[in-house]
């Protein structure tokens, strides 16, 4: 096995930056997404909670 040169160790330094930003990126996405959802979620209950007090 070779040992790898200075040039492509920073290229897989790069990389590795790269896919840290995307995933930091998607994990923020599903946050935001986890939030809506829940939220929804409160308001779908509250309706529930209000029309079972109505029967």
């Amino acid at each position: 096995m070779r040992t790898l040169k200075f040039i492509e160790t920073e290229c897989v330094q790069a990389s590795d930056a790269k896919r840290l930003r995307e995933l930091q990126n998607e994990n923020d996405l599903l946050k935001l997404l986890y939030t809506d959802l829940l939220a929804k979620t409160v308001v779908i209950r509250g309706g529930l909670a209000r029309g079972m007090r109505d029967c």
